[in-house]
């Protein structure tokens, strides 16, 4: 009898030891072969990988995981990954997630299961609105604030006329929408505004309309392939020698790397987040470039920085329950080696520092993927209302 409870005694306990010793599971969803793939793709799961590691690799006794796949840019494909991740393979949260339409989905597929959407490569202003979930956060940019913050910015320096152009989609015509009412808000002009659908070829017509018009500043939201594209043209038909200026409003590393500083430099943009910050920027982007061979994007760097809070909040609230876990990102501060300071609106959108950047001379860089110059340091509050998102439910 006694052989017979001590063998059920050390059942059990091997029982609970193997159920302590089943990993977290963090997925990364990103596009890895599409026209932003540069921008997050395999970027983003060595960034999650560099927040395992900082973290310690571990939590509540348990070994962290991550999965990662490639959604195509398709919303079918996006949606079934992540219903498998959640329901067959136990996949806590899911981070980055580009393509607002696929964001949308898998936020509310989240809210459903109560899992976690950590969301850095979507910026569409439903997210933290209308389809705002308790267990979803916006990291990294929005469709409000990255126009906002470059139309204010760029506008000191005398511009007035302004035309946009950008993709034939929400994404495109919220970032178009935002143009047309910061420009009116600085007593600006609208002269006219034209789109074109993601992976168009060529833009000359819309580049001669855009001419046509004569503005100061063409405000673009084309990202990726796309946006390089866009440049590309517009120094092809000379528009920046006839002093017409670029703003790109989705500009990275990589982009101003496939052209080059001599097309690109005094190109405006705005960004979470520039690797030649501080210390502590260096420091992570070293870590990455060791990997990937170039500095980390501001939507890799926000992988890093919301997976290294969500462990955090893991650790704080003792348990992998989403509507808990998520409770604790809510109250928890936001500091890491890529956000040194910011915090979660109720909406779920985080309030953070944004920068104003401008593209350098090939005379001014210093060195390889030395091509941005910090123009201004922008506080959430110039870009963000400090009260969530009216249309957010969860707020009200």
């Amino acid at each position: 009898m006694a052989r017979a409870l001590a063998v059920a005694v050390l059942g059990l306990y091997l029982w609970a030891g193997g159920a302590a010793a089943q990993p977290l599971k963090i997925g990364v969803l990103t596009d890895m072969s599409g026209v932003i793939a540069d921008t997050v793709g395999r970027g983003s799961v060595v960034a999650a990988e560099l927040a395992v590691k900082d973290f310690g690799g571990a939590v509540l006794g348990r070994p962290i995981e991550l999965v990662s796949a490639d959604h195509q840019l398709k919303p079918d494909v996006g949606l079934t990954i992540a219903r498998r991740w959640y329901d067959e393979e136990q996949v806590e949260a899911i981070a980055d997630i580009p393509v607002s339409t696929i964001a949308l989905g898998i936020q509310n597929l989240a809210r459903v299961k109560g899992k976690i959407a950590l969301i850095s490569g979507s910026g569409t202003l439903d997210l933290f609105g209308k389809s705002c979930s308790p267990t979803g956060f916006i990291w990294t940019f929005d469709t409000t604030v990255l126009p906002r913050a470059t139309v204010l910015s760029v506008a000191q320096s005398g511009a007035k006329r302004w035309f946009a152009v950008g993709p034939d989609y929400s994404f495109g015509h919220q970032m178009e929408k935002a143009v047309a009412e910061t420009v009116k808000e600085i007593g600006g002009e609208m002269v006219g505004s034209r789109r074109a659908a993601i992976g168009t070829a060529d833009y000359a017509s819309l580049l001669l309309a855009a001419q046509d018009a004569k503005p100061d500043v063409i405000a673009s939201s084309f990202a990726g392939h796309d946006g390089v594209l866009l440049i590309e043209n517009a120094v092809e038909f000379g528009l920046l020698e006839r002093g017409i200026r670029i703003a790109g409003l989705m500009l990275f590393e990589s982009d101003v790397h496939s052209l080059g500083l001599d097309r690109m430099r005094g190109i405006y943009t705005t960004s979470a987040f520039y690797w030649d910050t501080d210390e502590n920027t260096r420091n992570f982007s070293k870590r990455f470039s060791e990997k990937m061979g170039r500095p980390p994007s501001a939507l890799q760097a926000g992988v890093y920085s919301e997976v290294t809070h969500y462990l955090k909040a893991v650790k704080a609230a003792g348990t992998t329950s989403g509507p808990e876990v998520a409770k604790k990102m809510h109250e928890l501060p936001i500091s890491d080696l890529t956000t040194p300071s910011a915090r979660i609106r109720a909406d779920g959108r985080v309030m953070r520092d944004m920068f104003l950047l401008q593209v350098k001379s090939p005379a001014e860089s210093k060195g390889p993927w030395d091509y941005f110059k910090i123009v201004r340091r922008i506080k959430p509050e110039e870009l963000m209302s400090e009260t969530p998102n009216p249309a957010c439910k969860l707020a009200q």
